[in-house]
């Protein structure tokens, strides 16, 4: 690529007690294959408390393209990233955080697909792990379950474009595993789709990156994944980080729907290929999904209720519906705790367990607590 035909970009990267990370994020941006005075990154601190913004400083000494924003009461990443916004001046803006490790051509892999058709405004790249304590749990479990990879989001494993939203039903706006969106800790967006949709994230709290997308997708832009263009995720060192990031989700999710979805409410059943069940209830628009997780639980329920009616009746039917009520609710449960098998160490399969069951608890909780908040109804599904 010619130094003349390369185009200049702007990195992004909000910040908030990164200090345990933000080194290392800046170690991999300096790596990074393309022509140092080409680009610029503008770290957008939402108060930190820690020494990120020490380390960020001392950094900017020797690399000039370290443009600082402090950004008192930051409420939201989406509200560090509008400061950011102001002052960009690329050609092309990427996003990322600061506890991500960007490969070595994550530049160029995000940029090419631009040139496959003017259309495209936004390009999101694949989310792998980076590990910083060999020997931290919950890291180990995010990497063996690939968490926030985006391959297989909408079908999509390859590089190619995304489905388009047609409907606006629930599933497609809701920041699920079928909503065509890219997370921010890499995407790039051209600087005409950016200024279409107002240069600036939702002021909500949460869920801005989906929000993002449907409004490019709205204005007429494609989303394209580039599967190659990776950045690698330094994730959350506790289980108890890991389950507040997993309740944050949920809580958005019903926010994502009030705002974007038509008045539609779908259950979605978790088997085979998605199928989505309009039903004409008087619950206005919403989202309800059946899986292993909820009927194991909903059989669960009835065997142990199943239990102490037995203890006051003698009915052989209700005997035989307590037995089915325990197989089928041994079934799912089998189903739910199956892919904790595959973990590593085998040793380890229960502590798997825990994480999976928590993690996903949280997420439905969050999703309940949102629902309460937004009000859509939105029961989120099984892993």
């Amino acid at each position: 690529m010619k130094q003349d035909a390369t185009p200049f970009i702007s990195i992004v990267c909000p910040v908030r007690n990164a200090d345990r990370t933000i080194a290392k994020t800046f170690e991999y941006f300096f790596n990074i294959d393309y022509p140092q005075d080409r680009f610029e990154i503008i770290i957008a601190d939402g108060g930190s408390t820690d020494e990120t913004v020490a380390i960020t400083k001392k950094w900017a000494k020797a690399h000039p393209q370290i443009v600082l924003v402090e950004v008192p009461n930051c409420v939201s990443p989406g509200f560090a990233r509008n400061a950011a916004l102001k002052i960009v001046k690329g050609e092309y803006i990427l996003f990322t955080d600061g506890d991500c490790a960007p490969e070595k051509d994550w530049v160029t892999k995000l940029l090419n697909p631009f040139k496959l058709d003017p259309k495209i405004g936004i390009v999101g790249g694949e989310i792998l792990t980076l590990r910083t304590d060999m020997n931290n749990f919950t890291e180990s479990y995010c990497e063996q379950v690939r968490f926030l990879s985006v391959a297989g989001r909408c079908g999509v494993r390859e590089n190619g474009f995304m489905p388009e939203i047609k409907n606006y039903d629930p599933h497609e706006v809701n920041g699920g595993d079928w909503s065509p969106f890219f997370a921010t800790a890499n995407l790039a967006i051209s600087k005409k789709a950016l200024q279409d949709i107002g240069a600036e994230f939702w002021h909500e709290i949460t869920g801005e990156d989906v929000d993002f997308c449907i409004r490019v997708q709205s204005k007429g832009y494609k989303l394209y994944f580039a599967v190659d263009a990776v950045v690698k995720h330094m994730h959350r060192v506790s289980l108890e980080s890991y389950l507040k990031q997993w309740h944050g989700y949920g809580y958005g999710h019903p926010l994502l729907i009030q705002k974007h979805a038509r008045n539609r409410f779908e259950i979605i059943l978790q088997y085979g290929k998605k199928r989505s069940i309009p039903l004409a209830l008087p619950l206005g628009k919403g989202i309800m999904h059946i899986g292993d997780y909820h009927l194991m639980h909903f059989f669960g329920l009835l065997f142990i209720l199943g239990l102490i009616a037995c203890a006051f009746s003698r009915s052989a039917l209700l005997s035989y519906l307590t037995l089915g009520s325990f197989l089928l609710g041994s079934f799912f449960l089998y189903r739910y705790f199956r892919p904790c098998f595959k973990l590593k160490p085998g040793s380890k399969f229960f502590s798997w367990c825990k994480i999976r069951y928590l993690t996903n608890r949280s997420f439905i909780k969050g999703a309940s607590q949102g629902s309460k908040k937004f009000g859509p109804i939105c029961i989120e599904g099984s892993w």
